[in-house]
C-alpha cells in the first residue's frame, strides 16, 4: 500500500513595508497552525532595537540559515519578505526543488505614499523607521519580482490593503486564476496579465 504524505508547506507573506503583511500573517498563522515563523524584521529588532534597519544584512543571514534548516529537515514554515531582493526567490526555488508547496499571500497598496504614511504612523506608535527612499524603491522591485517569479508559487492570494479592512482581489492555484474580484486595483492588473500568458 502506498501512503501519500502531504508536501511540506512554505508560506510567504510578501509586500512592501507598511502594506500590512505582518498583520495579515498574524491573523492567518494561528489558523494554519504553522509553528516556525521566520521574520527578518523581528530578528533585526532583536539584534538592535534602536536601529533594526542597520541590521538587515545580519538578519538576512540568519533568515537564510533558518530557512535552509527547515528545508533540509522537511519542516513547514513561513517567511515574511518585502520581495524586493532575491533571497526569498532563491528560498522558494530551493523549497520547490525539495518537494515543498509554496503559498504566497501578497499584500499591496495602490499608492506608495500610503506605505510611507503607514510606516510613519507605526514609528509614532513605537515601531521601527524605514527610509522613504527605500520604501519607494521596494514598491517597484517587489511587484516586479512577484510578476517575474509567478511560476515558483503554487498558490497565490493577493490582498489590496488600501482600505483599512483589506480586500481579497485575486487567487490563483497551479498557474490558473481561481478568483478575481470585480473591482481590480490598477497595481494588480500586471499580475493578471502575466497569468493570462500562462493560460493561453
Amino acid at each position: 500500500m502506498i501512503i501519500h504524505t502531504p508536501s511540506p508547506m512554505m508560506y510567504v507573506f510578501a509586500g512592501n513595508n507598511g502594506s500590512g503583511k505582518s498583520t495579515l500573517r498574524n491573523l492567518i498563522i494561528d489558523k494554519v497552525g504553522i509553528e516556525i515563523n521566520i521574520d527578518p524584521d523581528a530578528i533585526a529588532r532583536r539584534i538592535d532595537a534602536e536601529d533594526p534597519e542597520k541590521q538587515r544584512l545580519s538578519a538576512g543571514k540568519q533568515v537564510i540559515k533558518l530557512v535552509n534548516e527547515c528545508i533540509e529537515e522537511g519542516k513547514s514554515f513561513s517567511i515574511e519578505t518585502t520581495l524586493a531582493g532575491k533571497n526569498a526567490i532563491r528560498q522558494m526555488q530551493k523549497a520547490r526543488e525539495h518537494g515543498y508547496e509554496v503559498s504566497m499571500f501578497y499584500v499591496g497598496l495602490g499608492n506608495v505614499e500610503q506605505n510611507i504614511q503607514r510606516v510613519a504612523l507605526r514609528v509614532k506608535n513605537g515601531g521601527h523607521h524605514i527610509p522613504s527612499e527605500d520604501i519607494r524603491r521596494r514598491h517597484t522591485t517587489s511587484i516586479n519580482n512577484l510578476i517575474s517569479n509567478l511560476e515558483l508559487i503554487d498558490n497565490l492570494v493577493v490582498v489590496d490593503n488600501s482600505r483599512s479592512d483589506g480586500d481579497l482581489v485575486l487567487e490563483t492555484s497551479g498557474g490558473f486564476i481561481t478568483f478575481k474580484d470585480n473591482n481590480i486595483p490598477e497595481w494588480v492588473i500586471p499580475i493578471i496579465d502575466k497569468y493570462g500568458t500562462f493560460e493561453e
